[in-house]
C-alpha cells in the first residue's frame, strides 16, 4: 500500500505540468518572473489539469455507453 502511494507520488512529481509549476515558482523566488507572469503560468497549469480531467471523463462516458 505504501509502495503504491510512493509510486503514484513520484509519477505526479514527474508530471510536466508540475515541473513547469515548480520551475515558475523558483523563478518567482529568484526575481526572474513577476507575479503576473507566475499567475499566468499557474492558471495555465491548472486549466490544463482541469481540461485533462474533463476530456478523460467524456471518454469514459463514451466507453460506458459503448460508442466508438
Amino acid at each position: 500500500m505504501i509502495k503504491w502511494r510512493a509510486e503514484k507520488l513520484v509519477e505526479k512529481l514527474l508530471s510536466v505540468k508540475f515541473v513547469i509549476f515548480v520551475v515558475a515558482t523558483v523563478l518567482l523566488c529568484c526575481g526572474v518572473l513577476g507575479c503576473a507572469e507566475w499567475l499566468t503560468i499557474a492558471l495555465a497549469v491548472l486549466a490544463g489539469r482541469e481540461a485533462q480531467k474533463f476530456l478523460g471523463r467524456n471518454k469514459s462516458n463514451e466507453e460506458i455507453l459503448g460508442s466508438d
